[in-house]
């Protein structure tokens, strides 16, 4: 293999890593704007294809946190 083509190739596999990273990129910010909406845990990762685990860890940001009594 020439150092061109191995070149084209770790070129083709960075798109694809990048490609990747921004969908899930994307994935995150929409089911941070559901769970503004107060959409259920479960449908956003149903209709997102998030894990419902990771919906769950971004919805920790989003519980308002109690003032503490004076």
């Amino acid at each position: 293999m020439t150092f061109e083509r191995m070149q084209a190739y770790a070129f083709e596999d960075g798109l694809e890593q990048g490609r990747e990273e921004g969908a899930q990129q994307k994935a995150i910010e929409d089911a941070s704007n559901f769970l503004k909406k107060n959409i259920p845990v479960e449908t956003i990762a149903e209709c997102i294809g998030l894990p419902l685990e990771k919906v769950l860890e971004l919805q920790k940001q989003f519980v308002p946190v109690e003032e503490p009594e004076i």
